[in-house]
């Protein structure tokens, strides 16, 4: 957050001046009371008095501190907060009460009336005695308290506000910071919630990885890289390993349906069958061989010789023998 963000969030200070002009610069300066004169010399003199008075001077309403009735302030111009700012005027820096500063924030109150002290052979004023919040000041061509530019930051703050954003009071809560906390104190804060964050982990995380109390981030991180890495070469090698297993339990699958063909358990037409079930159950595989009744010559593998001309083979004489059917019969009527 920059510095004109914090700004923004000013809910009214952003909108009320802290300056203000009192008495403006002029010669023979019209009023319905008569005229008066604010040069350099009367300057020098209004800024001389104001030092050496120790109290600071009130801005009230409506000059009702000159009157007997009950008189809150406004604000306070406190010492050495009187500015001489030559053909601009005497100015002031005000430290603004909170229901003043709603006041001219929501445009209720635009100018200030000063009362002061002329000196009667030149009409020069000599001393500044208040300053009042008005909307009839008895100078004409003040400058208003709001000008084009503060009306221009209200809206924008106004439109802000009705957009949801944070006014000052929030961002300080939501900063950590006591309601009084300054721009300044404010730009602190902010500037410290850039800096980078320390990663602290705690023992346990840094007992698991094996690193000692205050190990720092990198140590951390690479720890963790590292043992990534090993997990990725065990899952490598758990491929490897089980894809190993796959061939060496087909390798064995292979052997013992070999086996079981020599031993004439099973027929050459039975062979891709019994591969494909001793690679999905070897152990339910070796049962069934061993269960299993001969149907061929064993210690052959059927195939492997050839019967002479006219001969039958090994497997039609091992069925002609369980049906019962003599060699001459099968051969009368064998077509």
């Amino acid at each position: 957050m920059d510095t004109w963000m914090v700004l923004l969030c000013k809910e009214l200070s952003g909108t009320v001046p802290e300056e203000i002009q009192v008495i403006p610069y002029g010669i023979d300066i019209e009023t319905p009371k008569g005229k008066f004169t604010c040069d350099e010399t009367s300057q020098q003199a209004v800024l001389a008095a104001f030092d050496a008075q120790k109290n600071d001077m009130v801005i009230d309403y409506e000059h009702q501190t000159l009157r007997d009735v009950e008189a809150p302030a406004a604000g306070w111009i406190k010492k050495a907060k009187l500015i001489n700012k030559g053909k601009e005027g005497i100015w002031a820096v005000v430290d603004w009460t909170e229901k003043a500063r709603q006041y001219i924030a929501n445009k209720e109150y635009r100018y200030v009336s000063p009362v002061f002290i002329t000196r009667i052979s030149d009409n020069r004023v000599v001393r500044l005695i208040n300053v009042a919040l008005t909307n009839q000041p008895n100078i004409d061509g003040m400058v208003p308290l709001i000008n084009k530019y503060m009306e221009n930051q209200l809206e924008l703050n106004n439109q802000h506000k009705e957009d949801g954003n944070m006014t000052w009071k929030e961002l300080l809560k939501l900063l950590g910071l006591a309601e009084g906390a300054t721009e300044a104190d404010a730009i602190m804060a902010v500037n410290k919630l850039k800096e980078p964050v320390k990663i602290v982990a705690n023992k346990g995380v840094l007992d698991a990885l094996g690193l000692a109390e205050g190990a720092t981030e990198s140590e951390i991180t690479g720890t963790i890289m590292a043992m990534k890495q090993s997990h990725g070469q065990v899952g490598t090698l758990a491929q490897e390993l089980a894809q190993l297993k796959a061939h060496l339990g087909k390798k064995d699958a292979g052997d013992l349906v070999t086996m079981a063909m020599k031993e004439g358990k099973i027929t050459p037409a039975q062979k891709e069958w019994a591969e494909a079930y001793a690679e999905r159950d070897i152990e339910g595989f070796k049962v069934f061989v061993s269960k299993a009744p001969v149907v061929v010559v064993m210690g052959k593998v059927i195939g492997e010789e050839k019967p002479a001309e006219g001969a039958l083979d090994a497997t039609q004489l091992e069925i002609n023998k369980q049906m019962g059917i003599d060699t001459e019969t099968f051969k009368k009527f064998d077509k």
